[in-house]
């Protein structure tokens, strides 16, 4: 049994994201037009994406806890990709954070620095 992993808005911002699931949906769907982005059910949203050629994301959005999940499986820049600009889309400005399922330890990452920067902070 894997690992997951999950990113959510950091604790100063004082609960989840402003964005709703539709402009998530909205989101993913204007990077990458041939996305599957499931609706809502039971508060997730199920994202799949071919990010680039050969380099698939899968992914679910928890609606009711605005974060983001995903399994502990290579390669993890799949789905961080498509959190990336999501977040970039609808939420700049928010402190963000990741944590594993197995110690739920908060780790600040940082959407300034760009793509490869967010990338590189997640470890």
């Amino acid at each position: 049994m894997g690992s997951s992993f999950y990113v959510s808005a950091g604790p100063e911002h004082g609960g989840p994201w402003d964005f709703t699931a539709d402009q998530v949906k909205e989101s993913v769907r204007r990077h990458w037009p041939d996305a599957m982005v499931s609706g809502v059910f039971e508060d997730f949203l199920e994202i799949e994406a071919e990010v680039e050629p050969g380099l698939r994301a899968e992914l679910s959005y928890n609606y009711r806890y605005g974060a983001f999940s995903f399994a502990d499986r290579e390669p993890l820049s799949a789905p961080l990709t498509v959190i990336y600009r999501v977040l970039r889309d609808l939420a700049p400005r928010v402190p963000v954070v990741w944590w594993a399922d197995y110690d739920g330890e908060l780790t600040p990452m940082n959407l300034d620095d760009g793509l490869d920067q967010f990338l590189g902070r997640f470890a």
